[in-house]
């Protein structure tokens, strides 16, 4: 029984080395096994399919690419909108305060117009007074002159008088 084991072994590695070593098909060649069926679907093989694919991707990319662009665009449109918008509001909102402000720091143009002007008439007696006291006055100081230079002239008279002689 152990021969014909062994026997049926070696028979069994014989056929199965020998069957890899010398195929029906030729398939060594060149140091690497050659499946010519494959070739066979390799010339049928349209590479057009794989050409028209490729470009259909690029162009479905050029498009997502072009409307995240044209969406970031619209964003920052309306974010610059938005601000516009805001400054436009808070300088409105400021020329209201200072129109509110101006009309109350702005006395009634009644009253404000009358006190003008009560002071202008004021303002006017104040500078007729002032004249009128300056003509009194000048004549007074003109003979408050005279008495103060006279002395000084007669002093001046006896200086020039010395040196003549």
């Amino acid at each position: 029984m152990a021969k014909k084991l062994m026997i049926l072994t070696l028979a069994t590695t014989f056929l199965t080395v020998g069957c890899v070593a010398f195929p029906e098909n030729d398939g060594y060649y060149d140091g690497r096994y050659d499946n010519r069926s494959d070739r066979h679907y390799d010339r049928d093989y349209d590479y057009r399919y794989d050409r028209e694919r490729n470009r259909q991707h690029w162009e479905y990319q050029q498009r997502q690419n072009r409307l995240e662009l044209e969406r970031k665009k619209r964003e920052l449109e309306r974010r610059q909108w938005e601000q516009n918008r805001q400054k436009q509001s808070d300088w409105d909102r400021k020329k209201r305060e200072q129109g509110k402000y101006a009309e109350q720091n702005q006395p009634n143009s009644s009253g404000w117009d009358a006190k003008q002007r009560e002071r202008q008439r004021i303002e006017q007696q104040r500078e007729k007074s002032d004249l009128k006291n300056r003509q009194k006055i000048q004549p007074q100081d003109k003979s408050q002159k005279n008495r103060w230079d006279e002395p000084r002239r007669d002093y001046d008279k006896q200086q020039r008088h010395r040196h003549d002689d």
